[in-house]
């Protein structure tokens, strides 16, 4: 199964070079990128620009993703901590009634070879 997943990877990621290839050497005119309060312009090759903002999409994209996942781990961090102190709450009632049964039967039996 894990193979499979690999492969499925490497031919999305192959088609996708492949894909990016075909675009950059078939867009070769340029254009002109220009910033509203700038006068300046930047003159860049279509492909250039095109693809340049896929990648950095996909870069924001990748670490809002990396952000998101840091919160879930901080709170499952969180709740196992939480766990561990109510399991060790847990064990300690358990051993108090255990104790406490224990002592009670002691008791009874006590009072039972007195009669």
């Amino acid at each position: 199964m894990r193979f499979i997943g690999r492969f499925i990877w490497l031919v999305i990621t192959a088609l996708t070079v492949v894909l990016s290839v075909a675009f950059a050497t078939s867009n070769d005119s340029e254009m002109t990128l220009y910033l509203w309060p700038l006068e300046a312009g930047l003159t860049l090759p279509i492909w250039l620009s095109v693809l340049g903002a896929l990648t950095a999409g996909m870069l924001i994209g990748g670490i809002l993703v990396w952000l998101s996942t840091i919160a879930i781990r901080t709170k499952a961090w969180r709740l196992q901590s939480k766990l561990r102190k109510m399991e060790a709450r847990a064990v300690a009632a358990e051993n108090k009634l255990a104790e406490h049964d224990s002592g009670s039967s002691l008791v009874a039996t006590q009072n039972a070879n007195q009669f």
